[in-house]
């Protein structure tokens, strides 16, 4: 069941970004996400705080938020499953809103996971600073 903390920011200011940013409802790490949150505010981006236990209710909750990206915190090792999962819904249901990774994954995993339909995976230690640029490059999906 798709659960939103009370982190959410509430209405979508004109031309203003929005992101959700999300985690495995079982994956308990979430520090990294929370300070990647952290930047995305203080650069001006509204922000949708959840964890998910089906990549469908990630995806329905992205489409409900009208949001302009969708950042994945992964640290168990359920980057696949996540990934061609919501891609596959995304796809199935014509939203067209880009995705990113971060997290515990293995470098060997990530050029599969660039051609599954991410747009960017960050590997452990990547400074908030650099995902918000990446972002902020307009990176979208055609």
């Amino acid at each position: 069941m798709l659960r939103e903390e009370t982190m959410k920011d509430q209405g979508k200011a004109e031309g203003k970004m929005r992101a959700l940013l999300a985690r495995f409802s079982l994956d308990g790490h979430d520090r990294g996400l929370l300070s990647v949150m952290s930047s995305f505010r203080n650069r001006g981006i509204e922000v949708v705080y959840t964890y998910f236990s089906d990549p469908k209710e990630l995806a329905k909750a992205a489409e409900q938020e009208d949001v302009d990206i969708i950042g994945i915190s992964s640290s168990m090792g359920e980057h696949f499953y996540i990934a061609s999962n919501l891609v596959k819904v995304l796809k199935e249901q014509k939203i067209e809103i880009p995705v990113i990774m971060g997290g515990v994954i293995p470098t060997r995993d990530i050029p599969e996971l660039l051609d599954m339909g991410i747009k960017k995976v960050f590997k452990p230690g990547s400074a908030p600073g650099e995902i918000v640029d990446f972002v902020f490059k307009g990176e979208r999906v055609p």
